[in-house]
């Protein structure tokens, strides 16, 4: 009896120990797989360049989600710096649920051209992320350059043929808070150049498949930690609320990304 026992215990044991080692793995494995986008960086900071017209993300239905009734951490107060884990950035966003109703693209203002030098907001963001500087001709016209879609590795020479992304859709941020904006302020965020994570050029494809979709729902092909990071990043700027399988999302791919979000919170 007391062999039998022995023998028991030491098969829990060793249960035990291969459900540990394979917890390991698993999370070895997250974050294997995103490391080579992640030495990238967060790339906040100020942007400088020049923008166009353009495409970008669709607007859709009624978004959905479900309100936890909490706020882990206190809110950044206006253009206050944020440098904080990436764990840490996910439990500061405010929680509610999204509330579509009354969405319409036109209420968003873009893309315009604030500083009135023939450029907007689109051609600013194809200069800034050109890997291959274009020429500017007459009305901004851009040639001669090269681009490569963060989202999937697929590069371009024609600008026209690259969409500029919110990185946190428009109709997203209306379900998220923007609904209760000012114009100006929809207007701010629809063409905000003051952080190089709020707007993305991107291959019209990937741009179609993420539609207003959240990282709950859609991922990139590459570099997903940092994607991650700059929405939870975009939103802390700009004070928009997570729902529930949002945060949930964002919590778990925290956990495997690690790393930190810097962001400066939007004033006004």
């Amino acid at each position: 009896m007391v062999c039998a026992s022995v023998l028991a215990v030491a098969m829990v044991l060793a249960l035990s120990a291969c459900e540990a080692v394979r917890g390991s793995g698993d999370r070895a494995g997250d974050r294997a797989g995103d490391r080579a986008g992640d030495r990238a960086g967060d790339g906040a900071g100020d942007r400088t360049g020049r923008g166009r017209s353009g495409r970008h993300d669709q607007p859709d239905g009624p978004r959905r989600g479900a309100d936890d009734g909490r706020r882990s951490a206190a809110a950044p107060a206006p253009g206050r710096r944020v440098d904080v884990s990436f764990p840490r950035a996910v439990r500061m966003l405010r929680r509610a649920p999204e509330r579509g109703a009354g969405y319409d693209r036109e209420l968003f203002v873009h893309w315009t051209d604030a500083d009135d030098d023939g450029c907007d907001t689109r051609d600013e963001v194809l200069l800034a992320e050109a890997v291959r500087r274009p020429r500017v001709g007459e009305d901004c016209t851009l040639s001669g350059g090269r681009w490569r879609s963060v989202y999937d590795g697929e590069t371009t020479r024609d600008p026209s043929s690259f969409d500029v992304d919110h990185v946190v859709p428009l109709a997203d941020a209306w379900a998220s808070g923007a609904r209760r904006w000012s114009d100006a302020r929809r207007e701010a965020f629809a063409n905000d150049l003051g952080d190089a994570r709020s707007l993305v050029a991107v291959t019209a494809s990937s741009n179609r498949s993420k539609s207003d979709q959240d990282p709950a729902e859609w991922l990139p092909d590459e570099r997903r930690c940092r994607y991650v990071r700059d929405w939870t990043a975009v939103k802390l700027r700009w004070d928009l609320a997570a729902d529930r399988a949002e945060a949930s999302g964002l919590t778990r791919r925290a956990r495997a990304c690690g790393g930190r979000v810097v962001v400066r919170v939007a004033r006004g």
